[in-house]
């Protein structure tokens, strides 16, 4: 006997919210199996509520389509069918729940009425519209979605790409209330670039498309053709042009796109910022307006690369193209900035004689520490968790700093214990021209004849970011004028640091070779043009 969990008695006494989480756990009991349509299939796919579970059911869809062909569940359709929709929906529903940092709130068709009136518009009588979620930005119909996967055989964007997009615009939408201004500029990059619609309109993916955009100096030379095509073509007024939400937006793409590019060629950091915190960071109030909507902060200065864009856009005549204002910043800067470098394996074999590998072999077990004190022995339930700042001397005790990591870094720089070398390690943020990461930064001090002063930082997704963890390859840079005459043997003995990574893993359980399992270096590759190796 299968019961069907849509009209079943028993369920329907529960709220929408239980009804849905309970198809979830009655699937988890392999008894119940039997009671949905290719349960073995989903098996295989494993709803483990990662992102990459959206990709492996696109994989799902596409083989069964081949197979078996497309398949309408409607509404009086055998109940394993209905069952299965019903959980894929709830698959779906929870993981936009927990990745927009919303609560799991599903609600009938009746509770949608009564709780939000204000949403009482006339839904189609379908089915797919019994259950709605609701984010905290939108109400999105899940069981809709799924069944559109089963039914369609041409749809153009996969189910992954479907939930990567409702993800990035809840991204730009909330961007500025949560002061998430970098997030907010780096979503709308990926946006326009894979040519994903955004939810107020995207009137000028075709242009951007026919653009080229890649990133390189010479696509700003294409980046003005297209403003010129704007200019020409689209722009009345600036008042008119932007009294439509999109068009808002799309200058914001092209200052981001302006600002990744001078940031990528320049080797350096690249934070976003809005007028308030402008304002905060240079001690001199910023009058909040569009040319100052969004700032650029690159290498610790600022840059008004939204104001370029506009004067470009909206002046009665084009006074400097994108590639001058581009070249000037990127010429500055590499004046004064330290090089980047990208920490990989050495190929070279005399590495452990090196004087440097005392010291990098110790920054390595630290950071191994480090990722099991975040990761290895239980993933982070709260976002807002920060580790103490830790540093490792020579010997086996780590050594923890409660004031910060301004103590510690105070110890490295006058090392009152003569050690010949010290490690310090704290969290931090990664500001790199295309992401936004948490970090690692790991300090890394020698002393003596072979002195070394460096910063390496180690880039990662959290668990809450719904790509899910994932470590970045590390990058690094002198702190000083010996250690930058020192990097062509300091990186012929990185793999030092490997080694100790490797080593300090390997007696630990697999569950917790957080290192093994979570670097993926193939994955987040840098730009081109980012670092000096």
């Amino acid at each position: 006997m299968i019961t069907n969990h849509f009209n079943n008695p028993v369920d329907s006494t529960l709220s929408a919210t239980k009804r849905m989480q309970h198809i979830r756990r009655h699937f988890q009991d392999t008894q119940n199996q039997h009671e949905f349509y290719i349960a073995n299939a989903f098996n295989t796919v494993n709803l483990d509520q990662s992102f990459t579970s959206f990709q492996r059911l696109d994989q799902l869809f596409t083989a069964f389509k081949k197979q078996v062909g497309t398949l309408d569940i409607q509404h009086n359709a055998e109940a394993s069918q209905l069952n299965s929709l019903m959980l894929l929906a709830s698959h779906l529903g929870q993981f936009l729940a927990e990745r927009t940092a919303s609560t799991e709130q599903w609600f009938s068709r009746e509770e949608l009425n009564q709780n939000l009136p204000q949403s009482d518009v006339s839904l189609p009588k379908s089915y797919l519209y019994d259950f709605a979620l609701v984010l905290s930005h939108k109400i999105v119909f899940p069981l809709l979605v799924i069944h559109q996967y089963f039914k369609q055989d041409d749809i153009a964007l996969s189910l992954s790409q479907h939930v990567e997009i409702e993800l990035l615009n809840h991204t730009i939408i909330s961007g500025e209330s949560r002061l998430k201004i970098a997030e907010e500029m780096h979503a709308l990059q990926k946006m326009y670039q894979n040519q994903y619609p955004l939810p107020n309109g995207s009137p000028y993916l075709k242009l951007v498309e026919i653009s080229q955009l890649d990133y390189s100096l010479k696509s700003l030379e294409r980046l003005d053709d297209l403003m010129r095509e704007m200019r020409q073509n689209y722009i009345i007024s600036a008042e008119k042009f932007l009294t439509e939400e999109s068009n808002y937006y799309f200058i914001l793409y092209l200052s981001g796109y302006l600002g990744r590019v001078i940031a990528q060629h320049a080797g350096t950091s690249l934070r976003w910022l809005n007028p308030a915190q402008a304002s905060q960071l240079i001690g001199q109030e910023i009058q909040a307006q569009l040319p100052t909507a969004r700032i650029a902060h690159i290498h610790n200065r600022i840059f008004f690369t939204t104001g370029h864009i506009c004067d470009f856009l909206f002046a009665p005549m084009i006074q400097t193209s994108s590639t001058q204002y581009a070249q000037q910043i990127i010429h500055e800067i590499l004046n004064i900035r330290n090089p980047m470098y990208l920490a990989q394996p050495s190929t070279e074999i005399a590495y452990k004689n090196s004087p440097y590998h005392d010291a990098l072999y110790q920054a390595g077990e630290l950071i191994a520490y480090v990722f099991q004190f975040i990761h290895g022995v239980m993933p982070r339930t709260n976002p807002d968790d920060n580790m103490t700042p830790t540093s490792f001397p020579p010997g086996h005790t780590f050594i923890k700093h409660m004031d910060g990591p301004d103590q510690g870094l105070k110890q490295l720089e006058q090392n009152p214990q003569n050690y010949p070398f010290n490690v310090l390690a704290y969290e931090m943020y990664a500001c790199l021209p295309h992401i936004r990461t948490d970090a690692f930064a790991i300090h890394i001090r020698q002393y003596g004849s072979h002195a070394m002063n460096l910063q390496l930082v180690i880039p990662y997704f959290s668990v809450f970011d719904y790509r899910g963890f994932s470590i970045i390859q590390p990058y690094l840079n002198a702190c000083d004028a010996i250690t930058d005459s020192a990097m062509p043997n300091i990186l012929s003995a990185m793999q030092a640091l490997f080694d100790a990574i490797e080593g300090f893993e390997a007696p630990l359980p697999t569950e917790r070779k957080v290192w093994a399992k979570h670097y993926q270096p193939q994955l987040h590759p840098y730009p081109q043009g980012f670092a000096q190796n």
